[in-house]
Parts: structure tokens; C-alpha cells; sequence
């Protein structure tokens, strides 16, 4: 049996960011193949972010403002769950 997309008719991407140890960074489109290659190695053997070259870190980054928000929200929440008491399903 060979395998089916998991959404047919619709183009799958590249990931435009990676994250190691805790730290993202840029790959694929704007940034040289050979560096996401490197990044890529660095991600499949679990290194820690001491471990990463320097010429590597300058394709470091950081989360865009909504995905902080979006972080911060979700924590705040998982800290706090919602009430749910004398609701009806």
C-alpha cells in the first residue's frame, strides 16, 4: 500500500523555521541549502544550542509578536483552566 497525502489537492511547504534547544531558526527559502542542511544535522542528533556553530547562530530568531501573545496566552490558560462548573453539554 503506498501512502496517501494527508490533504490531497493541496501543495505541501517547506518549514521556513526549526527549533533547536529551545531556540528557532531560519530555514529553507531565503537561506543557503548547505546551511539548513547543517541546521537539519544539528536538529536530527538533539544538540544543544552550546553545540551550534557560530556562523550557524547568525540564522537565529525570534518569535513574531502574535506567536508570544499566542504562548503566553496558552500558558496563562493551561495554569488556570476554565470553570466549567454547572454547564451543560
Amino acid at each position: 500500500m503506498e501512502p496517501r497525502d494527508e490533504a490531497p489537492g493541496i501543495p505541501s511547504v517547506a518549514p521556513d523555521v526549526m527549533c533547536l534547544d529551545g531556540h528557532l531558526f531560519h530555514i529553507n527559502y531565503d537561506v543557503p541549502e548547505k546551511i539548513t542542511q547543517q541546521l537539519e544535522e544539528l536538529y536530527d542528533r538533539d544538540a544543544k544550542y552550546e553545540e551550534i556553530p557560530e556562523h550557524l547562530k547568525a540564522y537565529e530568531t525570534e518569535m513574531e509578536d502574535s506567536d508570544v501573545e499566542e504562548a503566553k496566552e496558552l500558558a496563562r490558560l493551561s495554569e488556570n483552566p476554565p470553570n466549567n462548573e454547572g454547564s451543560e453539554l
